[in-house]
């Protein structure tokens, strides 16, 4: 007989995720509602004006972002049961329930992925080193799973609000689309990991909050020490899809 969740003590870090992950907003008022543009859209594209061609689009946008959000959820569930775990799930079940043999497990996710569930499941995680290997996350799917990572997200996203306000401040209010997006780069689904602000953060949080420097650098060196960086990381099956910048 299969083990229950109460035996597995699945972390609750783990559940947080994947139970965030997998809540997909397709209605449009919601999507609205969220942000704007919505998630689905892509990061450099209006919605069309056109009601007929919008409702295309939107289909095309959701279709694409459930398969992304699929693809992290398998790697993280995976990644977690296989390689972390203790005690283990049935893989056997496990895989039966992906429709593969146990042996394919292991394709489902690479050593970034491991790292990613050994750095969730830290006493103080880093957001970045978590969120990296994925396809679809960003800092708002770790909202709400414990009081240290909610605490992370509102420096991160005041650290945000600082640059952009500084990208405004020197290319202009317009400045994001003429520079091809949609949104300000600040923006979570554009530079996931917040290191990728990299000398502009750093340049921004001097000029207007000084404070937050030292935080941004002590975070900038434990992402930059990680063990496993993406070039370290050879995608030898396809049924591992991996994030790009």
């Amino acid at each position: 007989m299969g083990k229950n969740l109460n035996q597995l003590q699945i972390p609750t870090p783990v559940v947080g995720l994947l139970s965030n992950l997998s809540k997909v907003r397709t209605d449009p008022i919601s999507d609205f509602d969220r942000s704007r543009p919505p998630r689905w859209t892509p990061v450099a594209t209006d919605l069309p004006e056109d009601d007929t061609e919008e409702w295309l689009y939107r289909i095309a946008g959701v279709s694409t972002e459930l398969a992304d959000r699929s693809a992290d959820i398998r790697a993280l569930l995976t990644a977690y049961s296989q390689a972390v775990a203790d005690p283990r799930p049935e893989l056997s079940a496990l895989a039966k329930w992906q429709r593969v043999s146990p042996s394919a497990l292991r394709h489902r996710y690479n050593e970034q992925h491991v790292q990613a569930v050994r750095e969730l499941l830290k006493p103080e995680p880093l957001i970045d080193i978590v969120l990296e290997p994925f396809i679809s996350v960003v800092d708002s799917d770790f909202r709400g799973i414990t009081p240290t990572l909610d605490e992370q997200l509102k420096v991160r996203e005041r650290m945000r609000k600082i640059v952009s306000e500084e990208f405004i401040a020197l290319f202009g209010q317009n400045a994001p689309k003429q520079l091809g997006f949609v949104r300000n780069p600040a923006d979570e689904r554009i530079t996931r990991p917040i290191d990728d602000l990299s000398s502009f953060m750093s340049t921004a949080l001097k000029r207007r909050e000084p404070k937050l420097l030292s935080v941004f650098d002590a975070w900038h060196k434990r992402f930059d020490a990680r063990a496993v960086k993406p070039e370290d990381v050879k995608a030898t099956a396809t049924r591992v899809r991996r994030a790009t910048k």
